[in-house]
C-alpha cells in the first residue's frame, strides 16, 4: 500500500514539473466578449484578448485575421503581432504614396 502512495506522489510532481515547464509562448486563447446594445441604437463591448499559440502560427507577422460575426464574415480584420497577440488594424492613407494604405496598431 506504501508503494502505491509512493507512486501516487511520484506521478503528481511529475505532472507538476510538466506543467512549470509549459512554454506561454505555445499556448493560445481568448476570452468571452459581452456587446450591450445601448439607448441610442450603438453597441458597446467589454475589453477581449486573443492570442495565437507560437506553434499553430508560424510567419505571424504575415498574418491576417478576418472576423466573423455569427458565423458571418465582416469587414473588420485583425494582425498578429510578434508573440501572437491579436490586434485590431485600422488602415490610412499617405498622401505621397497613391493608392496604398498602411496598416497601424488601433
Amino acid at each position: 500500500m506504501n508503494y502505491v502512495g509512493q507512486l501516487a506522489g511520484q506521478v503528481l510532481v511529475t505532472v507538476k514539473e510538466l506543467y512549470k515547464g509549459i512554454n506561454q509562448a505555445t499556448l493560445s486563447g481568448c476570452i468571452d466578449v459581452i456587446v450591450v446594445r445601448q439607448p441610442d441604437g450603438t453597441f458597446q463591448c467589454s475589453p477581449f484578448h486573443v492570442r495565437f499559440g507560437k506553434l499553430g502560427v508560424l510567419r505571424s507577422r504575415e498574418k491576417v485575421i478576418d472576423i466573423e460575426i455569427n458565423g458571418e464574415p465582416v469587414e473588420l480584420h485583425m494582425k498578429l503581432g510578434d508573440n501572437g497577440e491579436a490586434f485590431f488594424v485600422q488602415e490610412m492613407e499617405q498622401h505621397n504614396v497613391s493608392s496604398v494604405t498602411y496598416l497601424r496598431k488601433s
